[in-house]
């Protein structure tokens, strides 16, 4: 991060906040003070003795502008501007020492002081020794100022979140923001993380031939004896309960094991996913070539897939997989159904 006095310019005219497209395309903010500069450069640099070496350029945008990837590379500018070089977070409220201008987020450099005396600091960009002044200047002051005016995007934009948010305010708002990503890709490999909705659309895409859609509440599988060992199937099944994950995979020459895991809506209140499964449960049924039956598991419940990124949770999955000897199958038919269980203290079934 440059010095933070080289990337935002404070100018005298009126502050214009970004705006989102369903807010008023004129709605201004007044301020007398010193404000950023708007988005057609026609504000002045203003001077003084104190900024003269400490004006950054943060730019905005007028009420006019409705295009999101403006709106967008906006917020990152400003977000880049104002990034801590610490936590390499946004900085809401501003703490500046270092006499070469040099700045942190509070929380940091609150950290920085009680680690040591001031003068003991050096500033993290330029080792400069920092020292604690009894009074906040007028450019940090007016930074501040501004926090509260100029807006950027959440950084969950991607996953939905359409709120444009005070620089003050975006720490409380992403931390309590209900677009923050919660369901993981399980494809072998991937790192994909979104919402919910976004997790069939994202396979679709990212993984041809992983994804079924079924009104049938049944899944037909072939070629069980081309599964390789050590390497997972993994299919995405959309079924009138909702998505569910089926794996197996090939433990031995002779072995597969296979298990359903329900993907869990975490924003929903009716999903405990520490205590309580979904009342859906699943049988399996092999069959050989001829399609005669060979074999068939017990009834089990289908547990949340939250279970496959907990490590507390790996030696209660080994319980949750229905284990096959393959030698004479071919195919199986996996099919799953509600189970109303009463029990409000149920746990994950491993019978």
């Amino acid at each position: 991060m440059t010095n933070l006095a080289e990337q935002v310019t404070l100018t005298s005219t009126d502050a214009v906040a970004v705006e989102s497209s369903s807010t008023s395309p004129r709605s201004t903010t007044q301020n007398n003070s010193q404000t950023i500069t708007a988005a057609d450069g026609s504000a002045s640099a203003a001077s003084s003795s104190s900024a003269s070496s400490s004006s950054v350029e943060v730019v905005s945008v007028s009420g006019q502008t409705s295009d999101p990837d403006e709106i967008e590379t906006i917020s990152r500018q400003i977000r880049r501007a104002l990034e801590c070089p610490i936590c390499l977070t946004l900085m809401s409220v501003i703490s500046c020492y270092c006499p070469n201008g040099h700045a942190v987020c509070e929380p940091c450099m609150l950290t920085l002081l009680n680690i040591n005396s001031a003068r003991e600091n050096p500033c993290p960009l330029c080792r400069t020794l920092m020292f604690q002044s009894s009074g906040t200047s007028a450019m940090i002051f007016k930074l501040t100022e501004l926090s509260t005016l100029v807006k950027v995007k959440c950084s969950n934009w991607q996953h939905g979140c359409t709120e444009l948010i005070p620089v003050r305010y975006v720490s409380d708002h992403e931390s309590k923001c209900p677009h923050v990503p919660t369901v993981r890709c399980q494809v072998t490999m991937c790192q994909w993380m979104g919402m919910y909705e976004q997790l069939f659309e994202h396979v679709s895409s990212s993984h041809p031939g992983v994804t079924v859609r079924t009104v049938q509440n049944q899944l037909k599988v072939d070629d069980l004896k081309d599964l390789i060992k050590n390497r997972r199937r993994i299919y995405l099944v959309q079924s009138m309960y909702g998505m569910i994950w089926v794996m197996m995979s090939r433990i031995a020459r002779s072995r597969i094991q296979a298990a359903l895991f329900m993907v869990n809506d975490q924003r929903s209140e009716k999903n405990d996913v520490d205590k309580v499964p979904p009342d859906v449960r699943y049988r399996i049924t092999c069959f050989d070539k001829d399609d005669r039956l060979r074999t068939k598991s017990r009834t089990r419940v289908i547990n949340w897939s939250t279970l496959l990124q907990s490590a507390e949770c790996q030696n209660i999955l080994t319980g949750m997989y229905t284990t096959f000897r393959v030698t004479t199958i071919d195919h199986m038919v996996i099919n799953w159904f509600r189970y109303p269980m009463n029990n409000q203290n149920r746990t994950p079934a491993t019978h």
